[in-house]
């Protein structure tokens, strides 16, 4: 079989198979959405932040709150933590 470019490729080159051999596994099911959803304001960065660190101290167990593309103005967090990606082996 030969490429784009006319170049011959073996078999074992076009196998996906074998090319992701040894990958981690990914999983794209469907997330559920959340059944409820709260929002709170701060009028200022500072209270912001006390706010953020008590969460994370008493309801996250000192792990990260605001997780993945968070904007700077809007924040999301899931209360129970969900497990993030990051807690996963590879070998």
């Amino acid at each position: 079989m030969k490429d784009l470019f006319g170049v011959e490729k073996s078999d074992l080159e076009n196998d996906w198979r074998e090319h992701w051999k040894d990958m981690p596994e990914y999983d794209n099911e469907w997330q559920e959405e959340p059944d409820c959803i709260a929002v709170f304001k701060f009028k200022t960065r500072e209270d912001y932040e006390e706010f953020k660190e008590l969460v994370k101290e008493n309801l996250y167990d000192g792990e990260r709150v605001f997780d993945g593309m968070q904007r700077k103005e809007r924040k999301t967090a899931w209360y129970p933590a969900k497990e993030k990606a990051s807690n996963y082996d590879y070998e």
